[in-house]
């Protein structure tokens, strides 16, 4: 099948790329050996594959994206995208254009590091536009086949990445968890969100000095990644639970019983999963991504105490197996920005940078009432609003050390203390004359 072929030619066209990589310090090899007993998690990581036969309109698209010429044909055959689509479509080439000739210092290579990545994406687009567009049940799992979304996103958001700019901070704990879901105990990331993009930054930061760690990843997505076309195939790449965050609860107002009836599917699916162990989920609990404020500021957004209360009581229950909690800053803002405000209607305008991108991981949590965040609390706080303001003020303790590393064509970025430089991610094509 045609999807089938894009994998291969993906995976063939990948193997013949320069494989020049960054040299690794002293204490990325340190690590590495520390996690070596890891190196065959990848062979435990189970995926979902779709089984439905793809139309012969859908294969003859994907067969004519293969030959059309360049990024002009690329460009001419995208014109046939709806007309919402193909304004966006074309705004997001062009911004990914400019920003590839940032990072690749040259023209030719700028054009075809875009065209080679967003043939691609074409073809994964052509799947939802012409044959049976994908709905997303409670419990998603990664479609790797035949056609791999999971690497598609990689290449997409990895090359986005300047990892001589990036962090990955307390790359120890990291380590904490793999063993953690080895012994099939859970982990829950509390995280702040800034990007359309963050799914793939777990897993192309640590990449190599946590391999497949990435992969196991479960994120619980809101309605718009698995609705809005452009977002939707990177969303089939990962694992998801699928959930309708309260900001958008009631943006259609007939809709709101069905999305409460799908959160209370997801929450029973997230708690069979807890129960059976070994699960790692990530979750914003501010329900939206970051916004700069009015003087251009930009800091983790307010957290949902019912979120972070959830996620407690569903970690705490006992059917579930151990249960650690982790607060998790991301500095991606800047690699692909949000618009300015949150908006009900989908399609969003896209616009990218090639910037660096900053993960650190906090010291797990305590969160029973014995924890640190109940020792102070006020009588007038209760305690889901004590531990989401005691998660948040970590989280924003994080970002602090990290967030210089996100921004655009910034200057001198120092290393904070316990932090590496990520090396380049392997699933990440290098492009040369």
């Amino acid at each position: 099948m045609a999807g089938a072929k894009a994998g291969s030619n993906v995976v063939c066209t990948l193997s013949c790329l320069n494989t020049r990589r960054s040299e690794r310090s002293t204490k990325v090899l340190s690590l590495r050996t520390k996690v070596a007993r890891t190196k065959n998690r990848s062979q435990q990581i189970t995926y979902a594959t779709n089984s439905e036969e793809v139309p012969f309109k859908v294969r003859a698209a994907q067969a004519l994206v293969d030959v059309v010429p360049g990024e002009a044909g690329l460009r001419l055959l995208s014109s046939a995208f709806p007309e919402k689509i193909r304004t966006t479509f074309a705004g997001l080439m062009s911004s990914y254009k400019t920003q590839m000739l940032i990072a690749l210092g040259d023209e030719a290579l700028a054009s075809k590091a875009t065209t080679f990545i967003f043939k691609d994406m074409v073809k994964a687009y052509a799947g939802q536009l012409l044959g049976n567009p994908y709905e997303f049940p409670s419990y998603h799992r990664a479609i790797r086949s035949p056609y791999d979304y999971f690497q598609m996103a990689n290449m997409y958001i990895g090359s986005l990445i300047d990892f001589d700019r990036s962090i990955l901070r307390n790359p120890e704990r990291w380590s904490e968890i793999q063993s953690q879901l080895d012994d099939g105990q859970n982990v829950i990331l509390l995280a702040n969100h800034q990007s359309e993009g963050d799914a793939a930054f777990i897993p192309l930061v640590t990449e190599v000095s946590h391999p497949g760690l990435g992969q196991r990843v479960t994120y619980v997505a809101g309605d718009r990644v698995v609705t809005d076309l452009l977002a939707k195939p990177f969303s089939m790449g990962k694992d998801l639970l699928c959930v309708h965050s309260k900001k958008h609860m009631n943006d259609v107002p007939e809709d709101k019983a069905k999305k409460m009836k799908q959160n209370l599917s997801t929450i029973k699916e997230m708690q069979r999963l807890l129960n059976r162990g070994g699960m790692l989920i990530w979750i914003a609990p501010a329900g939206g991504r970051d916004r700069r404020k009015a003087d251009g500021t930009l800091a983790p957004d307010r957290f949902d105490p019912q979120a972070i209360d959830m996620m407690r009581k569903l970690g705490t229950k006992a059917s579930a197996a151990k249960t650690h909690f982790y607060p998790l800053a991301m500095a991606t803002y800047d690699i692909m920005p949000p618009p300015a405000t949150s908006e009900k209607s989908i399609g969003e305008e896209r616009v990218v940078n090639y910037t660096g991108v900053g993960l650190s991981l906090g010291e797990a949590i305590d969160v029973s009432s014995n924890g640190p965040w109940n020792q102070s609390t006020n009588e007038s706080t209760d305690e889901a609003t004590a531990l989401a303001n005691f998660v948040l003020a970590k989280v924003t303790e994080e970002y602090n050390l990290i967030k210089d590393c996100n921004i655009p064509g910034g200057g001198a970025n120092p290393l904070p203390e316990n932090s590496i430089r990520p090396p380049r991610a392997p699933s990440v094509p290098v492009f040369s004359g």
